[in-house]
């Protein structure tokens, strides 16, 4: 029930040319180019089955899951820069990745390859 009810969400027309143009300059300013997302969806979750799911589930997500990743982001502002560079300085444990350049770290990423350079990359 729950997969066909998704199905039907990602099936319904645009209600007017706002949401429709939203979802095609998302694309381009994605740089994915990906129009028929919706139906290619569609299509991913007609096969997906309970067990494919639950194992998903199972491999990702649940707590101690083997392939569990989580993100902590800590932003640190003007009056604290002290305790900033102590933080950056300390040691990172074996399991982390400190991202020191965020536009460095994004660019790297193959999802992000529309960022590669150009008007995008802003030096802070």
């Amino acid at each position: 029930r729950n997969v066909n009810a998704l199905i039907d969400v990602k099936l319904e027309k645009f209600k007017n040319i706002w949401e429709e143009s939203s979802f095609f300059w998302a694309e381009i300013w994605s740089g994915t180019l990906m129009f028929d997302r919706m139906e290619a969806d569609v299509e991913a979750l007609k096969k997906l089955t309970k067990e494919e799911f639950i194992d998903y589930f199972n491999q990702y997500i649940k707590v101690d899951a083997p392939k569990r990743k989580t993100l902590s982001v800590q932003v640190y502002g003007r009056n604290h820069y002290e305790e900033y560079k102590k933080i950056i300085q300390e040691e990172q444990s074996p399991k982390t990745y400190r991202i020191k350049d965020i536009f460095s770290f994004r660019r790297s990423r193959p999802l992000f390859s529309w960022s590669k350079g150009g008007s995008s990359h802003m030096e802070l």
